[in-house]
Protein backbone atom coordinates (compact mmCIF):
# COMPACT_ATOMS: atom_id res chain seq x y z
CA UNK A 1 0.00 0.00 0.00
CA UNK A 2 2.80 2.42 0.81
CA UNK A 3 4.28 1.78 -2.65
CA UNK A 4 0.97 2.93 -4.17
CA UNK A 5 1.00 6.01 -1.91
CA UNK A 6 4.56 6.93 -2.90
CA UNK A 7 3.72 6.45 -6.56
CA UNK A 8 0.83 8.89 -6.26
CA UNK A 9 3.11 11.44 -4.57
CA UNK A 10 5.64 11.13 -7.41
CA UNK A 11 2.87 11.62 -9.99
CA UNK A 12 1.64 14.79 -8.29
CA UNK A 13 5.10 16.20 -7.70
CA UNK A 14 6.07 15.66 -11.35
CA UNK A 15 3.12 17.77 -12.53
CA UNK A 16 3.60 20.75 -10.22
CA UNK A 17 5.05 23.09 -12.82
CA UNK A 18 2.32 25.66 -12.91
CA UNK A 19 -0.82 25.27 -10.77
CA UNK A 20 -4.20 24.93 -9.01
CA UNK A 21 -7.55 25.70 -7.58
CA UNK A 22 -8.98 23.59 -4.78
CA UNK A 23 -6.76 23.83 -1.70
CA UNK A 24 -9.76 23.53 0.62
CA UNK A 25 -10.25 20.80 3.20
CA UNK A 26 -13.00 19.10 5.20
CA UNK A 27 -12.05 19.96 8.75
CA UNK A 28 -12.70 17.57 11.66
CA UNK A 29 -14.57 18.75 14.77
CA UNK A 30 -11.83 17.72 17.21
CA UNK A 31 -9.61 20.13 19.14
CA UNK A 32 -6.73 18.43 20.96
CA UNK A 33 -5.36 20.37 23.91
CA UNK A 34 -1.68 21.23 23.42
CA UNK A 35 -1.84 20.75 19.64
CA UNK A 36 0.52 22.80 17.44
CA UNK A 37 1.23 22.16 13.77
CA UNK A 38 2.12 23.71 10.42
CA UNK A 39 0.82 22.54 7.06
CA UNK A 40 1.73 23.06 3.41
CA UNK A 41 -0.93 22.52 0.72
CA UNK A 42 -0.64 22.62 -3.05
CA UNK A 43 -3.13 22.04 -5.85
CA UNK A 44 -2.72 21.78 -9.61
CA UNK A 45 -5.59 22.35 -12.05
CA UNK A 46 -5.14 20.18 -15.13
CA UNK A 47 -7.66 22.26 -17.12
CA UNK A 48 -6.16 25.70 -16.69
CA UNK A 49 -2.59 24.76 -15.76
CA UNK A 50 -3.03 26.92 -12.64
CA UNK A 51 -1.16 26.28 -9.41
CA UNK A 52 -1.98 27.40 -5.86
CA UNK A 53 -0.21 26.80 -2.58
CA UNK A 54 -0.88 27.76 1.00
CA UNK A 55 0.70 27.63 4.44
CA UNK A 56 -1.09 27.06 7.76
CA UNK A 57 -0.11 27.42 11.37
CA UNK A 58 -2.56 26.29 14.03
CA UNK A 59 -2.44 26.04 17.82
CA UNK A 60 -4.94 24.89 20.44
CA UNK A 61 -5.98 27.43 23.05
CA UNK A 62 -7.41 24.66 25.27
CA UNK A 63 -9.41 21.46 24.75
CA UNK A 64 -12.31 23.32 23.05
CA UNK A 65 -10.80 26.20 21.06
CA UNK A 66 -8.04 26.46 18.45
CA UNK A 67 -6.84 29.29 16.19
CA UNK A 68 -5.26 29.08 12.74
CA UNK A 69 -3.59 31.49 10.32
CA UNK A 70 -3.45 30.85 6.56
CA UNK A 71 -1.65 32.52 3.67
CA UNK A 72 -2.24 31.46 0.07
CA UNK A 73 -0.50 32.33 -3.19
CA UNK A 74 -1.30 31.42 -6.78
CA UNK A 75 0.27 31.56 -10.19
CA UNK A 76 -1.10 34.16 -12.62
CA UNK A 77 -0.24 35.40 -16.10
CA UNK A 78 1.69 38.27 -14.51
CA UNK A 79 3.48 36.41 -11.72
CA UNK A 80 4.55 32.93 -10.66
CA UNK A 81 4.01 33.90 -7.00
CA UNK A 82 0.99 36.17 -6.57
CA UNK A 83 -0.75 36.83 -3.23
CA UNK A 84 -4.23 35.33 -3.11
CA UNK A 85 -5.48 35.82 0.45
CA UNK A 86 -4.70 35.77 4.16
CA UNK A 87 -7.18 34.21 6.57
CA UNK A 88 -7.67 33.92 10.35
CA UNK A 89 -9.81 31.11 11.80
CA UNK A 90 -11.19 30.16 15.20
CA UNK A 91 -12.35 26.57 15.87
CA UNK A 92 -14.85 25.72 18.60
CA UNK A 93 -15.46 22.07 19.46
CA UNK A 94 -19.06 21.62 20.62
CA UNK A 95 -19.18 17.88 21.38
CA UNK A 96 -17.42 15.88 24.12
CA UNK A 97 -14.21 14.05 23.21
CA UNK A 98 -15.69 10.67 24.11
CA UNK A 99 -18.67 10.88 21.72
CA UNK A 100 -18.77 8.94 18.42
CA UNK A 101 -20.58 11.96 16.96
CA UNK A 102 -18.57 15.17 16.85
CA UNK A 103 -19.62 18.72 16.00
CA UNK A 104 -17.74 22.01 15.76
CA UNK A 105 -18.03 25.56 14.44
CA UNK A 106 -15.32 27.51 12.64
CA UNK A 107 -15.29 31.29 12.24
CA UNK A 108 -13.26 32.79 9.36
CA UNK A 109 -12.07 36.22 8.27
CA UNK A 110 -10.47 36.28 4.79
CA UNK A 111 -8.74 39.38 3.38
CA UNK A 112 -7.80 39.92 -0.30
CA UNK A 113 -6.23 42.66 -2.41
CA UNK A 114 -6.65 43.92 -6.02
CA UNK A 115 -10.14 45.27 -5.25
CA UNK A 116 -11.46 41.79 -4.54
CA UNK A 117 -14.08 41.35 -1.79
CA UNK A 118 -13.15 40.05 1.66
CA UNK A 119 -15.35 37.55 3.47
CA UNK A 120 -16.63 36.45 6.85
CA UNK A 121 -17.30 32.75 7.24
CA UNK A 122 -19.36 30.59 9.60
CA UNK A 123 -18.81 26.87 9.06
CA UNK A 124 -20.27 23.75 10.70
CA UNK A 125 -18.47 20.40 10.86
CA UNK A 126 -20.14 17.09 11.73
CA UNK A 127 -18.35 13.77 12.12
CA UNK A 128 -19.55 10.22 12.86
CA UNK A 129 -17.21 7.36 13.70
CA UNK A 130 -18.90 4.12 12.68
CA UNK A 131 -16.02 2.09 14.13
CA UNK A 132 -12.33 2.43 14.91
CA UNK A 133 -11.68 2.26 11.16
CA UNK A 134 -14.55 4.09 9.41
CA UNK A 135 -15.23 7.83 9.66
CA UNK A 136 -17.79 10.02 7.86
CA UNK A 137 -17.75 13.80 7.89
CA UNK A 138 -20.11 16.49 6.52
CA UNK A 139 -19.25 20.21 6.53
CA UNK A 140 -21.37 23.19 5.51
CA UNK A 141 -19.47 26.41 4.75
CA UNK A 142 -21.17 29.80 4.58
CA UNK A 143 -19.65 33.17 3.71
CA UNK A 144 -20.68 36.81 3.52
CA UNK A 145 -18.67 39.20 1.34
CA UNK A 146 -17.67 42.73 2.34
CA UNK A 147 -15.45 45.49 0.97
CA UNK A 148 -14.99 46.58 -2.63
CA UNK A 149 -16.99 44.76 -5.33
CA UNK A 150 -18.77 42.65 -2.71
CA UNK A 151 -21.90 40.68 -3.62
CA UNK A 152 -24.96 40.57 -1.41
CA UNK A 153 -26.36 37.27 -0.20
CA UNK A 154 -24.84 34.22 1.46
CA UNK A 155 -22.50 31.82 -0.32
CA UNK A 156 -22.97 28.16 0.70
CA UNK A 157 -20.66 25.21 0.06
CA UNK A 158 -21.31 21.63 1.24
CA UNK A 159 -18.50 19.11 1.63
CA UNK A 160 -18.43 15.41 2.57
CA UNK A 161 -15.74 12.91 3.54
CA UNK A 162 -15.66 9.12 4.02
CA UNK A 163 -12.48 7.30 5.04
CA UNK A 164 -11.17 4.00 6.32
CA UNK A 165 -7.95 3.51 8.29
CA UNK A 166 -6.10 0.31 7.44
CA UNK A 167 -4.07 -1.79 9.87
CA UNK A 168 -0.90 -0.41 8.25
CA UNK A 169 -1.86 3.09 9.40
CA UNK A 170 -2.61 4.29 5.87
CA UNK A 171 -6.06 5.86 5.40
CA UNK A 172 -8.04 5.67 2.16
CA UNK A 173 -11.09 7.74 1.41
CA UNK A 174 -13.21 9.80 -0.93
CA UNK A 175 -14.28 13.44 -0.64
CA UNK A 176 -16.91 15.65 -2.26
CA UNK A 177 -16.61 19.44 -2.67
CA UNK A 178 -19.77 21.27 -3.68
CA UNK A 179 -20.83 24.86 -4.26
CA UNK A 180 -24.37 26.23 -4.16
CA UNK A 181 -23.33 29.74 -5.18
CA UNK A 182 -25.10 32.84 -3.89
CA UNK A 183 -28.31 32.50 -1.87
CA UNK A 184 -29.97 34.86 -4.36
CA UNK A 185 -29.23 32.47 -7.23
CA UNK A 186 -28.69 28.93 -5.97
CA UNK A 187 -27.42 26.58 -8.66
CA UNK A 188 -25.73 23.18 -8.93
CA UNK A 189 -25.15 23.31 -12.68
CA UNK A 190 -23.55 26.79 -12.77
CA UNK A 191 -21.21 26.12 -9.83
CA UNK A 192 -18.43 23.58 -9.54
CA UNK A 193 -19.11 20.14 -8.07
CA UNK A 194 -16.18 17.73 -7.67
CA UNK A 195 -15.30 14.46 -5.94
CA UNK A 196 -12.39 12.07 -5.81
CA UNK A 197 -10.16 9.73 -3.78
CA UNK A 198 -7.31 10.48 -1.40
CA UNK A 199 -4.71 8.56 0.58
CA UNK A 200 -2.94 9.68 3.76
CA UNK A 201 -0.23 8.29 6.02
CA UNK A 202 2.44 9.25 8.51
CA UNK A 203 5.97 9.38 7.14
CA UNK A 204 7.49 10.22 10.55
CA UNK A 205 6.25 10.41 14.14
CA UNK A 206 4.91 13.97 13.73
CA UNK A 207 4.82 14.27 9.93
CA UNK A 208 1.90 13.21 7.74
CA UNK A 209 1.14 13.45 4.04
CA UNK A 210 -2.15 13.48 2.11
CA UNK A 211 -2.35 13.10 -1.67
CA UNK A 212 -5.45 12.95 -3.84
CA UNK A 213 -7.31 14.08 -6.91
CA UNK A 214 -10.68 15.80 -7.38
CA UNK A 215 -12.61 15.07 -10.58
CA UNK A 216 -15.19 17.52 -11.92
CA UNK A 217 -18.79 16.31 -11.77
CA UNK A 218 -20.15 19.04 -14.08
CA UNK A 219 -18.99 21.53 -16.71
CA UNK A 220 -18.45 24.27 -14.12
CA UNK A 221 -15.70 22.27 -12.39
CA UNK A 222 -12.23 21.48 -13.78
CA UNK A 223 -11.69 17.98 -15.13
CA UNK A 224 -9.15 17.25 -12.39
CA UNK A 225 -7.35 18.96 -9.48
CA UNK A 226 -4.27 17.22 -8.09
CA UNK A 227 -3.73 17.89 -4.38
CA UNK A 228 -0.82 17.38 -1.97
CA UNK A 229 -0.65 18.24 1.76
CA UNK A 230 2.22 17.91 4.20
CA UNK A 231 1.61 18.44 7.94
CA UNK A 232 4.30 18.83 10.60
CA UNK A 233 3.40 18.64 14.28
CA UNK A 234 5.40 20.27 17.08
Amino acid sequence: MKHIFLGLLILIASTLSAAAQNTGGIFPPNVNEGHRSAQYRSAYNLDTDDFAQRLHYQQAINGDFMWRLIGQTKETDASDFDFDFVQAELFWQLSPDTSDYGSALRFDVRLRDDNRPHHLGLNWSNQLKFSEDWTARVVLLSAWQFGENDASGIFLSPRAHLSRKLESGVSLGVEYYGNFGNSKDFSLSKTGQAAGPFVSTKIAEKTSVIAGVQFGLNDAAPDADLRLWVTQGF
